[in-house]
């Protein structure tokens, strides 16, 4: 059905006096319906479309002297049937840009300045004009003016239908044309109403915007279903009062800002532990001292309490060290007897999460923790634990995914199947292939491969041979763990190795967890903030970081299934449910499985990604100089089928790059001449080989209800700082306003090999004392 939504003004009749209708044309600025409409068919998506859309604006120029015999509205209605089949989100960016970059240089001083006169009296001005609202919204915005009344295009799933809903908004008459000029674009209500053709005041009144952008919010009721409990009422901030809480993985991105979300809501946490693991070079607390001083993410609580930030932290964070992945933590005694008597909650959002790791390693950090975890619960007197694994746990099946902790499952439904085993077999698989990269028949494979094809021992010392044996082994190793956690993986239908050690660590939950007070949540793809700790924070090379650079490139077609969800959630929404979590279980009010998500709720497929994506990537260039920066705003990458990607796309651009290199190896040339673009290429191809489980295969819906009742259960007000609320989320404004600057400045220069932008480190007076917290760790306390 036809989706138009309105923002009307409701506070003011149609023919109140202090409302005056402002007609656009003739006073601030002249506009053209076939410039505006030129424009939009000039800046179509792809070179088919474009030429298109010219083609059909050719026609309808010659054709609109004869329309105008049909009338003003029906020459204008069939004047904008060239824009059936773009989106909203492109039009919005576009009357946007058509304002700012062609529009906003011709408005009339004298007449702006008269419609301020008008503005200092108090009285509301609502525009008028027969441009779309698209751009008017722009311009109103820019003159400071909250409502307006334009031509509106209908819409269907966000997609226009070529017409213009009613009342049309005509062009002027060629008499009110000729006498244009003057200052004053004041029209008279009952004017206004004539010429739209209404009978009733409520009718103008009705056709009134507001320039904040029309979002459609049409969320499904909560649903209770038989896996959440009931829950009456829920208050984080009582919940979570005087609480001990301890997380692990707080350097990562989301246990950084929930952290800082706790302190920045709930300042009567009783004391935060963080679990930190000592590296090579760097104790824990020293890595928590310099999350402290260089992360942008604690500017809102330096704000907050200025120069007494150093004794807030010192009197909330406990820095512990430790891992995970020992027994016991890796706490000393002491500490773990403390802990045990006082510890309400365990937070765990620490994981390996390179989607095809060393086996060893993901085994490690996503497989035995869990069952360490469940080991150190056990022992508290009355500790709770939340387990942060991921959505695609459910690896490479489709359809709607309901919130359920399962031991032994597995994509494919193998019946046997059985996580313990499975994890017995694969640490067994670990050994033998240890054993094997000790053996002398690897030696001497990996010693020929060291001396080349010479093989002469003599012309290298025995020292540095020794260290290329040990390298080479050492990569054999790793390689072969890669490749067999990859196989395994997808042979039981999860898509990385990632996932399936994920999943593996869940079945361990809940089959050692049953009688425990256990959460897990599921994220799905964590992206950009929306609010906390500010809008538009992200660290680090995230899932959307690598693909949405390619999609800013003069890269064109991309495989993927357009009608596919791309489940991304902002990471201060994710960490507004963990508190939600987290009260819930220190109230035993819990249920076992929370999906964090947004595909059941307020779905944006992959189609709409891909498209918000250029145009977020188009905002930014044509605000740039230099021909390149030109080019690109004419290369927007489209969504295309697997096989016309293979054959039009960069498959086939890499098989004629590799052939005239090898052409060019053959003529004896020392360097190939397109060596560059061939390992471009290369890297290109393996990057959307990684991600096709995301964006091509597998179509999931994850429902996320649980969260959602607690949320219904919060007090009104907590609803708006705690409530999970994805229905919320403006993917236009996210996309191209918040997720895709954020990437541009914190992720792109990472993988550009470029520095982040340089910040003064934060300076909190802790000098050689301890800082921010007593530091316990193995064996002694500072």
């Amino acid at each position: 059905m036809p989706s138009s939504v309105h923002q009307n003004s409701p506070s003011l009749t149609a023919a109140s006096p202090a409302r005056v209708y402002w007609r656009v044309e003739g006073s601030l600025l002249e506009m053209s319906a076939l410039r505006q409409l030129g424009f939009f068919t000039w800046n179509s998506r792809s070179f088919a479309e474009r030429w298109r859309r010219r083609a059909g604006m050719a026609a309808m120029t010659l054709l609109r002297p004869l329309a105008y015999l049909g009338g003003g509205a029906f020459s204008t209605r069939l004047l904008y049937t060239i824009l059936r089949g773009v989106t909203r989100d492109r039009l919005d960016l576009l009357g946007e840009e058509y304002f700012e970059y062609k529009l906003r240089g011709k408005l009339r001083p004298e007449a702006v300045a008269a419609l301020r006169a008008v503005q200092e009296q108090g009285r509301q001005v609502v525009l008028v004009g027969q441009a779309l609202e698209h751009v008017l919204r722009p311009l109103a915005r820019h003159l400071g003016v909250a409502n307006f009344i334009a031509n509106r295009m209908e819409f269907r799933d966000g997609v226009a239908t070529g017409r213009l809903e009613p009342p049309v908004v005509r062009p002027r008459s060629l008499l009110a044309w000729l006498a244009s000029g003057s200052k004053d674009g004041q029209i008279a209500a009952g004017n206004l109403q004539a010429q739209l053709r209404l009978k009733e005041d409520s009718e103008l009144a009705a056709l009134v915007q507001s320039t904040e952008r029309p979002v459609p919010m049409l969320p499904p009721a909560v649903v209770p279903f038989a896996t959440a409990p009931a829950v009456a009422r829920l208050s984080v901030r009582k919940a979570l009062s005087g609480k001990h809480i301890l997380i692990i993985g707080v350097t990562g991105f989301i246990g950084k800002v929930w952290m800082v979300d706790l302190l920045e809501q709930v300042p009567d946490i009783g004391k935060i532990s963080l679990l930190i693991r000592r590296n090579r070079t760097t104790t824990a607390q020293r890595r928590f001292e310099k999350i402290v001083e260089e992360s942008p993410t604690l500017d809102g609580l330096q704000r907050t309490y200025g120069a007494r930030l150093g004794d807030f932290l010192r009197e909330k964070i406990e820095v512990v060290e430790g891992d995970v992945s020992l027994p016991g933590l890796g706490l000393d005694e002491e500490t773990q007897a403390r802990f045990r008597r006082s510890l309400d909650l365990i937070v765990n959002s620490a994981g390996l999460t390179d989607f095809n790791p060393d086996l060893r390693d993901a085994l490690s950090s996503n497989v035995e923790s869990a069952g360490h975890l469940l080991d150190f619960l056990r022992s508290t007197d009355h500790g709770a634990l939340m387990h942060l694994s991921t959505c695609y746990v459910v690896g490479m099946r489709d359809g709607r995914v309901a919130e359920e902790l399962q031991d032994n499952y597995n994509p494919i439904g193998v019946k046997n199947f059985d996580a313990e085993r499975e994890i017995a077999s694969l640490l067994e698989m670990v050994r033998r292939i240890e054993e094997r990269a000790e053996s002398a028949e690897l030696a001497r494979a990996l010693r020929r491969q060291a001396l080349g094809r010479g093989g002469d021992e003599s012309k290298v010392s025995a020292g540095e041979l020794e260290g290329v044996l040990k390298r080479n082994r050492t990569r054999w190793v790793r390689n072969k763990l890669v490749r067999v956690g990859m196989r395994r993986a997808q042979y039981l239908g999860w898509p990385n190795t990632y996932t399936f050690t994920k999943s593996l660590g869940e079945s361990i939950l809940a089959r050692r967890g049953a009688d425990l007070p256990i959460a897990v949540v599921r994220p799905s793809i964590v992206e950009s903030s929306t609010r906390s700790p500010f809008s538009g924070w992200n660290e680090g090379v995230n899932t959307s970081g690598p693909l949405s650079y390619l999609l800013g490139t003069n890269f064109r077609q991309l495989p993927t299934n357009a009608k596919k969800c791309l489940d991304i959630i902002p990471v201060d929404m994710v960490c507004r449910g963990m508190s939600l979590i987290a009260a819930a279980l220190i109230e035993r009010k819990n249920a076992r499985m929370y999906q964090l998500a947004t595909s059941g709720i307020n779905p944006c497929d992959m189609g709409r990604s891909i498209e918000l994506t250029g145009l977020a990537h188009r905002k930014h260039y044509k605000a740039q100089q230099g021909i390149e920066h030109w080019l690109k705003l004419k290369f927007e990458t489209i969504p295309v089928s697997k096989q016309r990607y293979e054959r039009l796309s960069i498959p086939m651009q890499k098989a004629v790059v590799s052939g005239i290199n090898r052409f060019a190896e053959k003529l004896s040339m020392k360097k190939p001449p397109l060596a560059r673009a061939e390992r471009d290429l290369t890297r290109a191809e393996k990057l959307i080989e990684l991600y096709e489980p995301f964006i091509l295969h597998n179509e999931h819906v994850f429902d996320c209800e649980n969260a959602r009742l607690l949320t219904a259960a919060l007090p009104p007000e907590e609803r708006a700082i705690f409530g999970f609320d994805p229905e919320s989320i403006d993917w236009w404004e996210y996309w191209i306003n918040i997720h895709v600057p954020a990437l541009r400045r914190w992720c792109y220069p990472l993988m550009e090999g470029r520095p982040l932008e340089s910040r003064p480190p934060r300076d909190l007076g802790w000098g050689a004392a301890p800082s921010a917290a007593a530091v316990a760790h193995s064996g002694e306390n500072r």
